[in-house]
């Protein structure tokens, strides 16, 4: 039957131990360095404590000044029961099944009198090479328990250890979950500085951001308002190009015209209250006028030698009129220049 949790031959089903057995490894691996960065100290009450890189290495924390509460004792070796065993790479998903077996198999005990641990100690792209410590539970508990008496500690903070040369590894089911309580505090307050820090470091990198998009936000309306005053600005200055437009054709209108009303007023002022005007007709520089006159000769000679007008004439001859005993007049004259 076909594993439905598999794809293109990889069985998904055990991403999760896989990610599990990662998680376990950087926490607790030599390789990741967390361990033997983090993990608290331990004091050893029975033996002294070696400086030499192994045993460093092997009791993370143990070279370090500030212990904490936790003790650890070192079981005798001749008591324990020491093997060297090697597993293919992927058992190690399933590690502890495959130890628990072996253990079984191993073990001069009985099982509800066996206590034991384990340690990878090498590792290849083949095979892991794990160190594995068989003891009497019964006897572990009598000697912690001879320590205990003597005042160390309490049994619930005493680690026991046991080592073969170099190789130490620690026996499970005693105190060790003292330091491993330390040590998961120690990760959760170094996490929450991280977090803090990279919070902090987001903030840093996106006030820049925020500051840029609030002043966007002001140049936009900056713009909009821009905008509409340029929008009226240019509906004022359309207007008055219209307008200047309508002046320059004025402007060429009346550019070869005669100031007229200048010429009127002249003409006004040299014409005698005696003097009449009925009629008065421009065309261009060409001024008629007709009207009644006391002396319609007369009033011709004070026009041409006012130097008003030229080429005055009479086309028509003067004529007295019965009922006023006036002269009537026509005359024709151009203006003096008039350009």
């Amino acid at each position: 039957m076909d594993n439905q949790w598999s794809l293109f031959g990889i069985d998904l089903s055990r991403v999760a131990d896989i990610a599990k057995l990662a998680l376990h490894q950087m926490l607790w691996g030599d390789e990741a360095g967390l361990r033997g960065k983090f993990y608290p100290a331990a004091r050893l009450m029975n033996a002294d404590v070696p400086t030499s890189p192994p045993y460093a290495k092997l009791i993370p924390g143990a070279d370090q000044k500030d212990a904490s509460q936790a003790r650890a004792l070192l079981f005798p070796a001749d008591l324990a029961l020491f093997k060297t065993i090697e597993l293919p790479v992927g058992v190690e998903i399933d590690i502890d099944d495959a130890l628990f077996y072996e253990i079984s198999s191993l073990s001069p005990f009985p099982a509800e009198d066996t206590c034991s641990g384990w340690r990878v100690i090498s590792r290849d792209v083949a095979s892991l090479q794990v160190a594995l410590a068989i003891a009497s539970r019964n006897r572990v508990k009598t000697f912690v328990d001879e320590h205990v008496v003597s005042g160390i500690a309490p049994d619930d903070r005493i680690e026991v250890w046991t080592s073969s040369g170099d190789c130490l590894v620690q026996m499970d089911g005693f105190g060790e979950g003292t330091r491993q309580d330390l040590y998961y505090q120690s990760l959760l307050g170094h996490g929450r500085k991280m977090m803090l820090l990279v919070a902090a470091a987001c903030i840093l990198m996106a006030l820049p951001a925020a500051i840029l998009a609030a002043r966007s936000t002001q140049l936009q309306d900056v713009l909009v308002d821009t905008e509409t005053e340029a929008r009226a600005a240019a509906s004022v200055r359309t207007s008055m190009v219209a307008i200047e437009d309508k002046v320059l054709v004025a402007r060429e209108f009346f550019a070869d015209r005669t100031i007229y009303d200048a010429w009127l007023n002249a003409i006004a002022e040299v014409t005698p209250d005696s003097v009449y005007l009925t009629r008065l007709g421009l065309e261009g520089d060409r001024l008629t006028i007709s009207g009644m006159a006391i002396n319609a000769a007369e009033y011709q000679t004070t026009l041409a030698s006012s130097g008003l007008v030229s080429d005055l004439r009479a086309p028509s001859a003067f004529t007295r009129d019965s009922r006023t005993g006036r002269e009537r007049f026509t005359l024709t004259m151009r203006l003096a220049d008039s350009k």
